[in-house]
């Protein structure tokens, strides 16, 4: 359980720090948090999760995942021949 950190009157309180040590970041649309599990959750403005391609295309506008592109496919070429 977390521990409570007493605020005194007049200051804010402390960001919301989960143990994974991510601090919840805001876009003008987008907040974007991470859960317990490791994974990412992207909520809009109205509140709403953002799930799918949408999702994924604000993560990578965050720079939260890295794009992996696809390997190049092994050509004739580069492979040796096994001769018997």
């Amino acid at each position: 359980m977390a521990k409570k950190v007493a605020v005194k009157k007049g200051e804010k309180k402390p960001a919301r720090v989960k143990f994974t040590g991510f601090v919840p970041v805001k876009l003008k649309e987008f907040t974007i948090t991470q859960k317990s599990s490791g994974r990412y959750e992207v909520v809009n403005k109205e509140g709403k999760n953002v799930n799918g391609a949408a999702k994924v295309s604000v993560l990578l506008e965050a720079k939260l995942l890295q794009p992996s592109l696809p390997k190049p496919a092994a050509t004739e070429e580069a492979a040796p021949a096994a001769v018997n």
